[in-house]
């Protein structure tokens, strides 16, 4: 299985108990994160697993300082290097007359979120987008920057699902982790967010948020089970090849097509549901309305004629469908035979054969210069070996006779248009070992 990320977000933080940073440091026994992103617009946000007497900040320089804040509108300040922080409180710390630091302190435990239930919802367009309900109390915190101005912090979520992607010419389980970033504008008791709708069935998780585990914060996961209705597939044929070597257009790396009667063997290659169907649809484009129907997950198909045909496959789930089609092309038939061959075990030109392609029947007969027949075959693939009644013919010359039949027609420009290709070939054949 794969892990995919599918929104990553970089923020520098610190989860150690003591910590040093510029001229001061944070001392807590059970945890905090101190964040320094410029992002935030002030030298460090402090979050805090609980505040109590063992909770201090600390200057750690050599001058004399001032701590200045604000508390229900009226001005404090201490001269003391270490100070007992309180909870939603901007501390500034002067040096010499000059505001050097500024310092927001928040105890998180009084921020914990509560995750209630996740649900699915299926629209009209549930077949590629469905919406995810989620009911939850996430409190909004607020802290002041350098400048007094307010800011909201954002927190981080995870909904992880398993999924089926397509990667490689196979599907395959891909765990999608997806974090969301709850701010103000989304703190609202019931949130709703769409995805794309999955490929299998699965189960959705919900949980976070992030300062809460980086802190150590037992925190809330919530989970809903989805039965996928989204179908896809990626239908591909393969010609099914012939052993024989003189048959040319046996197959294709990048087409389907060949010499007939091609031999097909298509595969629906849909994702994985619990439930499925298959429609094959085959027709010759030049009679789209005149098709024949399977029903199949994978299709083994002989395509007897010379022509273009289209392969259409639906799959449908009891709610969604998806369609996709494939062309195939039958070559037209062609047949040549040589007048010489040298069957003396050299493994070049061992055997009479015939050169063809979309041959749907064949009769081949060859005779010695007396009319005594010493070959026939109805299967163009097979050739003589130039051996007769299992001992080697002399050399000289043979003749043969070939009646044979395309899997095509006669073109329009021929006296036989429309009737099937009809060869009949004869000629010498020189024997030399």
């Amino acid at each position: 299985m794969k892990r995919l990320i599918t929104i990553i977000s970089y923020i520098s933080l610190c989860a150690l108990c003591i910590q040093s940073h510029a001229q001061f440091s944070v001392n807590n026994p059970q945890g905090y994160i101190k964040l320094t992103d410029q992002q935030y617009n002030l030298d460090a946000l402090i979050l805090l697993n609980g505040i109590d007497g063992n909770t201090t900040i600390d200057y750690t320089g050599s001058e004399s300082i001032e701590w200045r804040y604000t508390i229900g509108g009226e001005n404090f300040n201490s001269s003391q290097k270490e100070i007992i922080p309180e909870t939603d409180m901007l501390y500034s710390i002067y040096v010499d007359g000059v505001a050097k630091y500024h310092i927001y302190t928040i105890d998180y435990t009084q921020y914990l979120s509560q995750l209630n239930s996740i649900e699915v919802i299926e629209g009209k367009n549930q077949c590629s987008q469905i919406s995810l309900n989620i009911e939850a109390s996430i409190p909004e915190i607020k802290y002041l920057d350098r400048t007094n101005a307010t800011r909201t912090l954002a927190r981080e979520f995870t909904l992880s699902y398993d999924n089926a992607l397509w990667q490689d010419s196979a599907w395959t389980t891909v765990t999608t982790d997806t974090t969301l970033i709850i701010n103000s504008s989304l703190l609202t008791p019931n949130s709703s967010f769409s995805i794309p709708a999955p490929y299998k069935s699965t189960t959705f998780r919900f949980y976070g948020d992030k300062w809460a585990e980086q802190l150590n914060i037992a925190s809330d996961t919530i989970m809903t089970n989805y039965t996928a209705i989204a179908v896809k597939c990626y239908p591909r044929g393969t010609v099914v090849e012939r052993e024989y070597k003189n048959e040319k257009d046996r197959s294709s790396d990048t087409d389907i097509k060949g010499s007939g009667p091609l031999v097909v063997e298509f595969e629906s290659r849909a994702n994985p549901l619990d439930i499925i169907y298959y429609e094959w649809f085959i027709s010759n484009v030049e009679t789209p309305n005149n098709y024949q129907r399977y029903n199949d997950t994978d299709l083994r198909y002989t395509f007897e004629k010379t022509g273009e045909y289209k392969v259409k496959l639906i799959v449908t789930s009891n709610t969604c469908e998806y369609t996709d089609s494939l062309n195939v092309r039958v070559t037209e038939s062609y047949i040549e035979a040589p007048n010489a061959f040298t069957p003396n075990g050299d493994g070049i030109n061992d055997e009479w054969r015939v050169a063809y392609k979309s041959i749907e029947r064949y009769q081949c007969i060859i005779q010695n210069r007396w009319g005594r027949t010493v070959f026939k075959s109805t299967d163009p693939g097979k050739g003589w070996d130039g051996t007769i009644g299992g001992r080697p013919a002399a050399e000289g010359t043979y003749y043969y006779v070939i009646v044979a039949y395309g899997t095509d027609k006669f073109p329009e420009t021929h006296r036989k248009a429309g009737q099937q290709t009809k060869y009949k070939l004869s000629g010498d054949i020189n024997l030399f070992r």
